[in-house]
């Protein structure tokens, strides 16, 4: 009887020691490798840059919607025909010109992988209106010395300050346009615009160059690996 209960003892023994010894040499998780897994997922799926948008100039919407305090543009040059070229985020570059009066600034987005230059957006200052996102303004747009065309904006959005964002419907050709034109109808209180355009396409291919790249549009953070 006292010869089982020592080789019991003995064995108790042994599985406590081969316990311990396997606790120690086990590599523990980290846990916060999984932390950052279930950001990162969390980001890619949910972030502006996402694709989950029904419309893409969405994306654009937001970006301009946002305040430029937020955004990050790591490129930040400016043709010698005056067109401005930022990066917006990892996957965005965005053409801006400013109007002749400097009120206004006529916006063109460039997105990866694609890098095709979008519909173009126009944040200006709201006069004497009281127009809601949703509303339809009409105006006339004017290329250069073309046919004026009767076009329609959409306010996509409005600011703090209350600036509107428009986004035309049905507008004519841009991409070689030297002078662009806007005028609205008497009883809308808002100030005509006009955008001198010249070297628009010169700034898109430089903008399509720097897109096609390899290039970081926005400068990655130094990532603390070190945890306490």
């Amino acid at each position: 009887m006292e010869e089982f209960i020592g080789f019991g003892f003995i064995g108790l023994l042994m599985v406590c020691l081969i316990l311990v010894v396997k606790k120690l040499f086990t590599k523990k998780k980290d846990l916060y490798k999984y932390e950052d897994e279930i950001i990162l997922d969390d980001m890619a799926h949910y972030g502006p840059f996402s694709g989950n948008f029904k419309n893409p100039c969405q994306k654009l919407v937001i970006l301009l919607a946002v305040s430029s305090s937020f955004l990050q543009a790591d490129i930040d040059l400016r043709t010698i025909d005056n067109w401005g070229i930022s990066s917006w985020g990892q996957e965005m570059l965005m053409l801006q010109k400013t109007s002749d009066d400097t009120n206004s600034n006529l916006f063109i987005g460039m997105e990866r992988p694609f890098c095709i230059c979008t519909e173009p957006l126009i944040i200006t200052p709201p006069g004497k209106t009281n127009f809601n996102v949703g509303d339809k303004i009409e105006a006339v747009m004017i290329v250069d010395n073309y046919k004026p065309k009767d076009i329609v904006f959409n306010v996509a959005d409005i600011s703090e300050d209350g600036s509107y964002l428009l986004r035309p419907k049905y507008y004519p050709g841009l991409s070689n346009a030297q002078i662009i034109k806007i005028k609205f109808a008497q009883a809308i209180k808002m100030d005509n615009m006009l955008f001198n355009t010249k070297g628009m396409s010169n700034a898109m291919k430089q903008s399509e160059r720097i897109c096609l790249s390899h290039y970081n549009l926005v400068e990655e953070e130094i990532q603390d690996t070190n945890r306490i």
